[in-house]
């Protein structure tokens, strides 16, 4: 097989999250990683005389990680997150990921999320920026699209 001629970079990836009063806010200029993972429950059968096992299939799951950097400024991603953990109810929020870019074509994941956790260290005598973890999982179902507009 050749070579793909297809591959893409992160560069231009999109994160757009909804903030306290809904209103969707791109906060990709503050993060630099994005982690998705998808999984599908799987349960197992097995019985005597059978050396393998089969598996069936029951849901499906995903989890997404952010690396974002401890900022100061509103509306970046920093302060979506920490308003969302500290509201009264902090519920659930719509969250799109646009891959490779916000363009047409690109592939666009959608879903209302909750917010798992939030974390990060501070440590004394180190320039780099303030780096935050933040995990998120869907609630309902994630959507796959092609960006059409």
């Amino acid at each position: 097989m050749a070579l793909t001629t297809t591959a893409i970079s992160a560069c231009n990836v999109g994160i757009w999250l909804a903030d306290i009063t809904e209103t969707s806010r791109d906060i990709s200029g503050s993060s630099n990683s994005c982690s998705i993972e998808l999984t599908l429950n799987l349960g197992e059968v097995n019985a005597f005389q059978n050396q393998w096992p089969t598996r069936q299939e029951c849901g499906k799951d995903a989890s997404i990680d952010l690396e974002i950097i401890y900022s100061e400024a509103a509306n970046e991603a920093f302060d979506v997150l920490k308003d969302w953990f500290f509201a009264t109810n902090p519920g659930r929020r719509l969250m799109s990921i646009y891959i490779p870019d916000k363009n047409v074509g690109s592939d666009k994941f959608t879903f209302y999320a909750r917010l798992e956790s939030l974390s990060w260290t501070v440590e004394a005598g180190v320039a780099d920026p303030v780096m935050v973890s933040a995990s998120l999982k869907p609630d309902g179902a994630m959507a796959h699209d092609d960006v059409a507009t």
